[in-house]
């Protein structure tokens, strides 16, 4: 069991990482995309009518990347202070309760997603640019099973830490060190 906790935790480690790179790639690009036109438009004196759907699909996809990476780090809405006064058996069944609801959540943003993605992918395209919606939606399904991924990582125990946190939290699952 040790051992499949740690390969997870490694790998998320690895998607985090590449997860972030990407989310930020993306709202930098955005940045100068928005910079760009601000710019163009100044000294030109006309806009770039394709600005606004470029800054739409880079933001889509940024902020649903985005939402994944922070569930695993517990950076989504939640109260500390009452989650640390508990008990850590209570404290395990909140994060399960969490993990069980994120992933009703995920379930609900694959499936919708991939099928509003699908179809509208096949019938619409951007205004300016002639991209197909399909990218502009498939952030949805991609961000949720990002998400998904890193909840059940931030709801397991992390046997990587030190050795009193890790052996309360595997305690609190019924696992005998």
């Amino acid at each position: 069991m040790n051992k499949f906790l740690i390969g997870y935790q490694i790998f998320l480690d690895g998607l985090e990482k590449a997860a972030m790179a990407v989310a930020m790639t993306l709202t930098g690009l955005l940045f100068l995309n928005t910079a760009t036109g601000i710019i163009v438009d100044q000294v030109v004196g006309n806009s770039l009518v394709w600005v606004e759907e470029v800054n739409n699909l880079l933001f889509a996809w940024a902020v649903f990347i985005g939402a994944g990476v922070i569930a695993r780090r517990g950076g989504h809405i939640g109260v500390e202070l009452l989650y640390d006064l508990m008990w850590p058996s209570l404290q395990w069944l909140l994060r399960m309760t969490y993990a069980a609801l994120a992933l009703i959540i995920v379930w609900v943003m694959v499936y919708f997603g991939v099928k509003m993605a699908l179809f509208v992918g096949r019938y619409q395209t951007s205004l300016y640019l002639d991209i197909n919606l399909f990218y502009y939606y498939l952030s949805v399904p991609v961000g949720g099973a990002l998400l998904g991924l890193f909840s059940i990582g931030a709801a397991l125990p992390d046997p990587r830490k030190p050795a009193k946190d890790m052996q309360d939290d595997m305690q609190t699952v019924g696992v005998d060190l």
